[in-house]
């Protein structure tokens, strides 16, 4: 370790509220699935890992109080696994993920590598705590490690340096959308199966895959909104679609809450550089799916002009202990009247500043997100390659596999939709 680097840094507002936030129920990690046709071997793996965590320091460091503190021999924490007849690798990924992670005791960076020797390929599962990592972040570990790994980049032996993350500020921001409901958006209901269910810790999800291509060359030809856009209209239709099927359609207040990226500089810098907005179903039942894409659009961009997304750079509470803080920070932020959506949505369609796809021989991605205490679903999707992938992650205690595959198809049946009436 480089003895002239400093073995510790405070942490960010982000970072100490989803420290806090974080509970045995409901961790605040999420977990990246990378589908490899050809990998580098483990051992190139874990080289590639010690150099990430040496390049990326809080990633070999734990919390101690409101602190990163680097962690004296940061292990590569790297489990390997076998695909065989005895257990499916979807039952051997909800293994890792029902794991304990506490980024208090543990690295908030655990990998789980399942190699298949009959056909050579091996799926990559990183899970990462949203207290030191975001999406991007997560990208940006990941491709170091397999670039180390496959000899495009020299690997890093010393430490690097702590270095604060520079986020975006607003001289005024608002506390909510001007298009925000009367109180908090509607949840989304359980299934009849489910109507008496209680929230787990387990995880459960259903990927499917959308080509995405020629449906971004269509929407850039009809002008007025993004593919991004597209894909969160047609979560809200989901939500209300569902609420309806299941007997609350007067449950229409529905929004999603929508991650976005305040780094000053878009796609530099490590950490947690994530806030977000939220995008509320404020159009009529009777427009056109196109055009409650351009209302979705124009509330992105009325919600990033006025600062719905700005983090106060100090909380008071924060000046205090940390045990002193805790209960009430938890109890502030849970207030049962704050609207914490219907669900999450996130898309990462760019991973960095050129254009250039930046994962080499990946075949599938999935996002397993985290899940709030509130929600039930969270879809998370990654675009590469011309491709786009869209992960429902939910609570088995309140949704089946039959619900979300039902969704699921509620939301290709949107995405048809937009293919007929962009034609």
């Amino acid at each position: 370790m480089n003895s002239h680097v400093a073995n510790e840094i405070e942490l960010s507002t982000l970072d100490l509220v989803c420290s806090v936030m974080d509970s045995s129920m409901r961790p605040l990690d999420f977990v990246l699935v990378f589908h490899l046709k050809q990998a580098p071997g483990i051992e190139a793996l874990r080289i590639g890992a010690s150099s990430a965590r040496n390049r990326y320091p809080t990633t070999g460091s734990y919390i101690d109080g409101k602190q990163y503190r680097r962690l004296p021999m940061p292990s590569d924490d790297i489990t390997i696994l076998e695909a065989s007849p005895d257990a499916t690798i979807t039952s051997r990924i909800e293994d890792f993920l029902d794991r304990p992670f506490d980024p208090r005791e543990q690295a908030p960076v655990q990998q789980l590598v399942i190699t298949n020797n009959t056909d050579g390929r091996v799926k990559l599962i990183t899970r990462f705590h949203h207290a030191a990592v975001d999406g991007l972040s997560a990208a940006m570990w990941l491709r170091h490690q397999l670039r180390v790994a496959s000899g495009q980049e020299s690997f890093i032996a010393e430490a690097s340096a702590f270095n604060p993350l520079p986020l975006q500020t607003h001289p005024s921001p608002v506390k909510q959308s001007r298009f925000a409901y009367r109180g908090p958006s509607h949840p989304l209901s359980n299934s009849w199966s489910r109507s008496c269910g209680q929230p787990s810790r387990t995880r459960h999800w259903h990927t499917i895959k959308i080509a995405a291509a020629n449906l971004r060359k269509r929407i850039r030809t009809a002008g007025g909104f993004t593919y991004n856009d597209l894909l969160i209209t047609c979560a809200l239709e989901v939500f209300i679609g569902w609420n309806r099927m299941h007997g609350a359609g007067h449950k229409r207040k529905v929004s999603v809450w929508l991650p976005v990226n305040i780094r000053q500089h878009f796609f530099s810098g490590f950490g947690n550089g994530t806030s977000r907005i939220r995008i509320y179903a404020r159009y009529a039942d009777t427009a056109s799916l196109l055009d409650k894409c351009r209302e979705v659009r124009r509330q992105i961009s009325w919600g990033r002009e006025h600062g719905e997304w700005a983090v106060p750079q100090e909380v008071p509470l924060a000046r205090l202990p940390l045990w002193l803080i805790v209960k009430p920070l938890r109890c502030y932020l849970n207030r049962p009247w704050v609207d914490m959506a219907t669900g999450v949505f996130s898309h990462a369609e760019r991973w960095s500043e050129s254009e250039d796809e930046i994962f080499q021989h990946l075949e599938q991605i999935e996002c397993i997100g985290q899940l709030h205490r509130r929600h039930s679903v969270a879809i998370n999707g990654a675009t590469h390659h011309g491709q786009t992938w869209l992960t429902f992650t939910y609570d088995p205690g309140l949704l089946t596999s039959d619900d979300v595959r039902l969704m699921a198809e509620m939301y290709q049946e949107q995405l048809d939709v937009a293919e007929r009436e962009l034609r």
